[in-house]
């Protein structure tokens, strides 16, 4: 039978509170309640703080994506910072109190669902975020969509044998009480998807790239989802983004809702913050990115 279960599920808000807020607003008049955050709800922009209070409020259940990590894990295990990452990450830090580090602290790494007879993997990125970034990273994935080809399989070294291996020699050869090693302790301790292979799932819902993608596996579909308010290609600027599943007998159903938001008032907030870099305004298109920074936009 047809059941009425519906799952609101957003991605990547990255510390923008206009758009949030009018999210919100549009789940509450839906009369949805089970809320869901693919992590990446601080970093990058002005209100970090004020973006995970009105989720708990709201309570939506958030996952932890990269930037959750910088602020739990501490920058030295994510060799990719520099120097104007390294400013931003320690701005975000000192906008964040203890109550909103526990608030994180307390978010699980993946979330597991079932919606008809489906199976779903919910997750930032369907690779470890807080250590498998050099062989399976994000660039890499978005290089091998753009080439058309299978990109959904770096994922399957996700809880492999070879991923388990690969952690424990990195943690025999600089040892636990590194900092650099820390990512790799935490997975090894709460390993994604609690160690099972992305092939149990029958779908896994991401965030992490920014833009839409959707790839049919051969037993698993993979979906990536948008970030809350950061265009791509022809995204319109003005819209927020966030995902509806509907259960069905056999599964679910989605659908993409886009939700007008006072983009005026957001960049008056980016413009009146006295966060040290332009990544926020760049993601946001108030200023143009390099071609090399936009060469994935319309993938």
């Amino acid at each position: 039978m047809k059941t009425n279960r519906e799952i609101a599920i957003m991605a990547d808000i990255h510390g923008l509170l206009e758009p949030l807020e009018s999210v919100l607003l549009d789940i509450k008049k839906r009369g949805i309640r089970e809320i869901y955050s693919l992590g990446d709800n601080i970093g990058i922009g002005p209100s970090p703080k004020e973006v995970l209070h009105l989720l708990k409020e709201n309570k939506v259940v958030s996952i932890k994506g990269n930037s959750e990590e910088y602020a739990t894990l501490g920058i030295e295990p994510f060799y990719y910072f520099d120097e104007a990452k390294i400013k931003s990450q320690n701005w975000t830090s000192f906008c964040l109190e203890e109550e909103e580090i526990k608030m994180i602290e307390e978010y699980p790494h993946s979330i597991e669902l079932t919606l008809g007879d489906k199976k779903i993997g919910l997750c930032h990125f369907a690779n470890d975020v807080r250590f498998d970034f050099d062989k399976n990273n994000v660039f890499q994935y978005q290089e091998n969509l753009s080439l058309h080809k299978k990109a959904y399989r770096q994922f399957f070294y996700t809880n492999s044998r070879e991923q388990l291996e690969e952690i424990n020699k990195k943690l025999k050869q600089y040892g636990k009480d590194n900092p650099k090693m820390k990512g790799y302790l935490s997975a090894l301790q709460e390993p994604l998807f609690h160690g099972k292979k992305v092939d149990y799932f029958d779908a896994i819902i991401q965030g992490h790239m920014h833009f839409k993608a959707h790839e049919y596996g051969e037993k698993v579909d993979f979906y990536t989802i948008r970030a809350l308010a950061m265009a791509f290609g022809k995204d319109p600027l003005d819209k927020a983004s966030y995902l509806i599943l509907r259960e069905k007998e056999d599964g679910f159903e989605m659908e993409e809702i886009l939700v007008s938001f006072n983009r005026k008032s957001m960049e008056q907030r980016i413009l009146a913050s006295d966060i040290p870099d332009d990544t926020v305004k760049k993601y946001t298109k108030m200023i143009k990115m390099k071609k090399e920074e936009q060469r994935y936009k319309n993938i």
